[in-house]
């Protein structure tokens, strides 16, 4: 099957990317899982517990490690403490118990109690994301042997690597477990080996599955037209990423300037620039995340700038911006196109279009060497706070404020979505996203959907547009 790029580490609590999750899947099993329909389902814990600041899981009887050691309560808590502690450095800390908070894990027997020093409602989806994966005991006690090596509860396990090129596993024949997801084949064998390749251009993705050289792959263009188009093949479609344009507001980039901002916005078609990055197929957004996440507010659609590429040039004429972005969709098309839609207010733009590790690492060191960015966020916990870290907190490297934003009547409001739950939660969770569109301090753009081709025979689970790997079955 394909990658998106060049893995960082195999261990989970340091992943950051795309290519990342699928692997720590593939290796680690979390407490929870997602599944296709948003619907929060049993993984090695089989029942929970969970409020505001706290959360109380039992573990699953039976489970064992690569290394034959039995998963325990005690287990679970060291590998949760390890990802939670600030020294390891998670980037994806804050999505699972909010920026700028501290969690503790102790265990009981079978059963774990996580306990957060303020408040977060984001904790339980938080937990469904590959980056809390469970590390075993080897693992947590020598966490340089995960850099290349797996310790975990997953059905595969880490065998050899080709770095950047490709990644290769093995199937653990005892693995009898495993998130229950409604939509796990029932059919088949699990694949003895499992090579995860990088080809980051998705005509040669394409290649190579009408060739028979790859059996899974995920596009984003219509390149998978051609791949599906085989006798016997077939898709699932299903959305991965949410998109929003982001602004660096470090000090001394004209980007921090709101007036900057707003007229970055005017200068842009959203639609058309929908059309570019995902074919047409995503759905235009003006929230943190899409309309099926819990606290979605379509009334924000009212505060969303018009197209008024007159009003920008007013604004932009003569300023000098760098704009970067990922290839991660459609070879990064998208980003050339706010490239042009920024010239042609007047701008004068530099320009980087980077592969998907090159883009992420830019992002979360504090390079500051961008001005506009598409921010590619793939909201595996479907949870609008989830969005919101990027826009809050600390800058990278102690934080996930990946632009710099500062707002502190936006935070304030933020503070009460992550300490409440239910109606109060969303209420204010629609005044924080009010108060960033006011200061246009970042502008919701539409999903991107992934259409993942399986050849003949071959199926397997798709969550958030991800193949989870323990779930591929290759027919008798």
């Amino acid at each position: 099957m394909q990658l998106d790029g060049p893995v960082t580490s195999y261990d989970p609590a340091l992943g950051a990317s795309f290519q990342d999750v699928v692997v720590m899947w593939s290796m680690y099993d979390t407490l929870v899982a997602l599944d296709a329909d948003g619907t929060v389902v049993p993984g090695l814990a089989t029942d929970w517990d969970v409020t505001a600041d706290s959360g109380l899981f039992t573990i699953r009887d039976g489970v064992t490690c690569s290394d034959g050691e039995e998963l325990t309560g005690e287990v679970v808590a060291n590998s949760l403490n390890r990802f939670f502690a600030p020294e390891t450095a998670a980037p994806f800390l804050s999505n699972v118990i909010g920026a700028g908070n501290t969690a503790t894990a102790t265990a009981d027997g079978q059963t774990v109690t996580i306990q957060l020093d303020a408040p977060f409602s984001g904790l339980l989806s938080g937990l469904t994301v590959g980056y809390t994966g469970i590390v075993c005991s080897a693992g947590t006690d020598d966490p340089s042997a995960l850099t290349t090596g797996s310790n975990g509860t997953g059905g595969f396990v880490a065998d050899s690597q080709i770095a950047g090129a490709s990644y290769t596993f093995t199937r653990r024949d005892d693995y009898e477990w495993g998130p229950e997801f409604a939509g796990v084949p029932t059919e088949g064998a699990r694949p003895a080996t499992l090579v995860m390749e990088v080809v980051e251009d998705e005509n040669t993705r394409a290649n190579l599955q009408t060739t028979g050289d790859m059996q899974i792959a995920a596009y984003t263009t219509d390149a998978w037209e051609r791949a599906a188009g085989q006798a016997d093949w077939t898709k699932t479609v299903s959305n991965q990423s949410d998109t929003f344009l982001m602004f660096n507001h470090t000090e001394g980039h004209p980007t921090a300037d709101p007036a900057v901002r707003r007229a970055i916005a005017q200068a842009l078609d959203i639609s058309r620039l929908n059309d570019v990055q995902s074919y047409g197929a995503g759905e235009l957004i003006t929230n943190l995340g899409d309309p099926t996440y819990e606290c979605y507010d379509e009334s924000l659609a009212d505060l969303y700038p018009a197209y008024d590429p007159d009003a920008a040039s007013k604004v932009l004429e003569g300023l000098s911006l760098a704009v970067n972005g990922t290839t991660l969709l459609a070879g990064g098309d998208g980003n050339a196109y706010v490239q042009s839609a920024l010239q042609e207010a007047g701008a004068d733009v530099s320009f980087q279009n980077l592969n998907n590790q090159q883009w992420v690492s830019g992002l979360f060191t504090p390079l500051n060497d961008w001005d506009v960015t598409i921010l590619v966020f793939a909201n595996t916990s479907s949870n609008l706070l989830s969005g919101a870290n990027f826009f809050t907190g600390s800058v990278p490297p102690n934080g996930q404020n990946l632009s710099a934003v500062s707002n502190p009547e936006a935070d304030a409001a933020l503070a009460v979505a992550r300490a409440t739950t239910g109606g109060e939660s969303c209420a204010a969770m629609a005044q924080y996203q009010q108060l960033l569109l006011e200061n246009m301090d970042v502008l919701p753009l539409a999903t991107a959907p992934a259409t993942v081709v399986f050849a003949p025979g071959v199926t397997a689970m798709v969550s958030k547009g991800f193949v989870r790997a323990g779930t591929i079955r290759i027919a008798d």
